[in-house]
């Protein structure tokens, strides 16, 4: 058994500057309105849709990148090839303006599973979690909210921010229970489930499994393009991947490298979080690369 959390502030205090609200008892962005919540998760989908979901700061766009250059459904930038429903700061339209596009759609979400978009276990839509390791999702994160208008420019400081994240008390909630909620179903038909330590040791090979679980056929010529236009150095630099000061909403890519909480954590956070880490995953199956 993990010793309890001993950690320096009061809790009720925890929240202080930093912009969310609750949904189904999950802390939310306030974008994450009960509308948008409701017409997301209630959307028809099509067996020829494709979700890619995640927790925050854990490859997302990454990912979106290459289901899009897979699809073949590259736009003018990477947020107009793919739909945000969730957010109402991110998609304005209807249901019908959805079932008018082309397939396949594709959606992203960053809910839990029992809240994703067409709620995937009536879904035929194929969903691609990817899951990244909680500190150096945690110290991602917080360089993230630092910038981002919708979270109040959070100024707490990184220590308030490790206790917050620790917590579950930050924008989409509770890192462990979002990411086993997914993990758990990982064996349904609909459900892949990837890690982005995993995607960036064997990316050829990774991308070869998502593809096959897409049903696209893929060569090597292809896999190699991919991989040289999804490169951090490539997508740093490349206005496609950009959103940037659209909206207050500025996207960037800090470092993408494993095991970049080193440079963040101290020795009692990391002790902290080492405890709270095996409580949390034991007996799960699920396991991390940290470096």
């Amino acid at each position: 058994m993990a010793p309890a959390l001993q950690l320096d502030h009061p809790e009720d205090d925890e929240l202080s500057g930093y912009r969310y609200r609750l949904l189904e008892g999950w802390v939310m962005p306030p974008e994450i309105t009960d509308e948008s919540f409701a017409s997301s998760r209630n959307l028809p989908t099509r067996p020829t849709d494709i979700c890619f979901v995640s927790y925050p700061k854990s490859g997302t766009t990454w990912l979106a990148y290459i289901l899009v250059l897979l699809t073949q459904k590259k736009k003018d930038s990477l947020e107009t090839s793919y739909v945000w429903p969730e957010s109402d700061r991110t998609f304005q339209g209807t249901a019908e303006d959805l079932a008018q596009l082309d397939d396949p759609r594709i959606f992203k979400s960053h809910m839990p599973y029992h809240m994703a978009l067409g709620t995937p276990a009536r879904s035929p839509c194929r969903y691609i979690y990817i899951a990244r390791n909680p500190k150096d999702v945690c110290t991602s994160y917080y360089y993230f909210e630092r910038n981002q208008s919708w979270s109040g420019f959070f100024d707490g400081g990184w220590d308030r921010w490790f206790e917050m994240f620790v917590r579950g008390k930050v924008q989409r909630g509770d890192w462990f229970d979002h990411v086993l909620s997914w993990w758990e179903k990982r064996h349904q038909e609909n459900v892949l489930f990837v890690k982005y330590e995993d995607l960036q040791k064997n990316f050829d090979s990774e991308l070869k499994r998502i593809a096959d679980y897409l049903h696209i056929e893929v060569d090597d010529a292809v896999v190699k393009e991919i991989r040289d236009t999804v490169s951090f150095s490539n997508m740093k630099t490349n206005g496609f991947s950009s959103l940037a000061n659209r909206d207050g909403h500025t996207c960037f890519f800090r470092k993408g490298k494993v095991g970049s909480w080193r440079e963040q954590f101290t020795a009692k956070q990391t002790e902290v979080f080492d405890s709270m880490y095996r409580d949390r995953m034991a007996d799960t199956g699920l396991s991390f690369d940290f470096d």
